[in-house]
């Protein structure tokens, strides 16, 4: 059999260009903390979706602007209708049912011709216009509530991604001091299974080193067990639905103590208090529109207007395409005043619950500004407490070590029991453990008082300041 060489290319290099372009788009193996949320802000879905509302307030105010636009319309109308007579009296106009036009012909039916019309209608209603300009405010002022909700979401999809960074670097530091922790149980267990064997110890030594050794074990896997939960919640935050597994590049600076700078409070740009401010503008726009609904209508409308016929009231035979073209022309203009009665009663209810709209933005602006003034404060007394606890962490881990060397020592000599021993191994542990957190919790407590703020920026300047003292 011939092998066709160009075609067995041509299947490889097709089946090469989807795999190169996955490669292109999948996420690298190692990523800094401003590399992860450049990635979120660029693909998680929350983003998408609130662009789009956006996109479509935009679209609003353009609607809204065309109210300013007066009526314009073009008709042409082209028929052929026999010659029948119109009877005397008043008709009240009714739908399907065309209009009498001419004087009384005899005859029920007659010679049909053409008949053609063409028209130029513009209508404008002034006293409308008024209302219309605040309905564009209030299009507008979506427009500004949607695009703080935009940059609300943005801050929520950053802190969400900073935070899953730094909670996976805490987990990481977690598995690898259990990992410690299992070590040394293993190498007491290893100690006291030779002073047993030797009878140096009695059994029941040895059974409790490996009491706790599988104690270690469990904290090893309980710590592997959280990281990989850390890691699954790092890949939903930075909008990844394939199997990458994401490694923190940077992991060492958040195991230094930051500066913590002073908080000042509330953000003045801040995007939550925007957005629902937008609203109450929005929301008092709308009931200035209602109020002008109490306007009588003033309209001012011209038209031009032609008509042809070819029927006629002479013994004159009409050419066969007579009354296609509008022959006779004329134009009207004026003023309409307009005063809708039962507008009057609609216009009273508008206002009402237009009014009702105004109070539950206000009250809504009012809630909003109550729950970021409470995140703020609780932030803050976490970001104290964890500086607390950073500052204790070098005296618990020493005294631990000291306590482990101590008793480990004191042990093979004959002068401490397996328990204290024991005791002190997991005393050690913890101790590991708490040290591998507590910067990072430092780390997280600042953002979280950044966030509550309504601003990241003082974080990720005081990050790439912590970056460029580490090169």
């Amino acid at each position: 059999m011939k092998i066709k060489w160009p075609l067995v290319w041509m299947g490889l290099v097709s089946g090469l260009i989807p795999a190169m372009c996955l490669a292109e788009d999948s996420v690298p193996l190692s990523l800094t903390l401003s590399q992860a949320v450049d990635y979120a802000l660029a693909h998680h879905p929350s983003i998408r979706s609130q662009r789009a509302v956006e996109e479509g307030s935009i679209a609003g105010v353009e609607q809204a602007r065309v109210g300013y636009l007066p009526d314009v319309e073009a008709s042409q109308m082209l028929d052929r209708a026999a010659q029948s007579h119109n009877p005397p009296g008043l008709y009240l106009p009714m739908p399907g049912f065309p209009a009498f036009e001419g004087p009384r012909n005899s005859g029920s039916f007659g010679p049909s011709a053409w008949n053609s019309g063409t028209s130029i209608y513009i209508d404008e209603n002034v006293s409308g216009l008024l209302r219309q300009m605040n309905i564009v405010d209030a299009t507008l002022a979506k427009r500004q509530q949607a695009a703080a909700g935009l940059t609300a979401q943005r801050l929520l999809v950053a802190y969400g991604a900073t935070d899953a960074f730094m909670a996976e670097v805490a987990a990481v530091q977690t598995v690898r001091a259990t990992k410690a922790g299992v070590e040394r149980a293993h190498v007491f267990e290893t100690a006291v299974h030779g002073l047993v064997a030797s009878g140096m110890r009695p059994g029941a030594d040895e059974s409790r080193a490996l009491a706790a050794l599988a104690l270690a074990r469990n904290q090893e896997i309980a710590a592997e067990q959280n990281e990989q939960v850390a890691q699954a919640t790092l890949a939903d935050a930075l909008g990844i639905t394939g199997d990458e597994r994401i490694e923190t590049a940077d992991s060492q600076l958040f195991a230094q103590l930051p500066q913590i700078p002073s908080f000042t409070g509330v953000a003045p740009g801040n995007p939550f208090l925007r957005q629902f401010a937008a609203g109450i503008k929005s929301s008092q726009s709308l009931e200035r529109a209602a109020g002008y609904e109490y306007l009588p209508r003033l309209d001012v409308v011209a038209g031009i207007f032609g008509r042809g016929t070819g029927l006629t009231f002479s013994s004159a035979v009409p050419g066969p395409g007579s009354g296609a073209l509008p022959n006779a022309f004329n134009w009207a203009a004026g003023v309409v005043f307009t005063i809708p009665i039962q507008q009057l009663f609609a216009a009273r209810a508008d206002i009402h619950a237009a009014a009702a709209n105004v109070r539950l933005a206000e009250s809504q602006y009012g809630e909003t500004a109550l729950q970021i003034k409470d995140q703020l404060d609780s932030a803050q007394a976490m970001l104290r407490g964890a500086e607390k606890i950073a500052a204790n962490i070098p005296l618990e881990l020493g005294a631990a070590r000291a306590t482990w060397n101590q008793n480990n020592s004191r042990y093979r000599a004959g002068l401490m029991t397996v328990l204290d021993v024991a005791d002190a191994q997991q005393l050690l542990t913890q101790a590991e453990v708490d040290n591998a957190v507590a910067r990072v919790n430092v780390w997280r407590a600042m953002l979280l008082v950044s966030r509550a703020a309504g601003d990241l920026a003082p974080f990720f300047t005081l990050y790439r300041q912590t970056a460029q003292r580490s090169h």
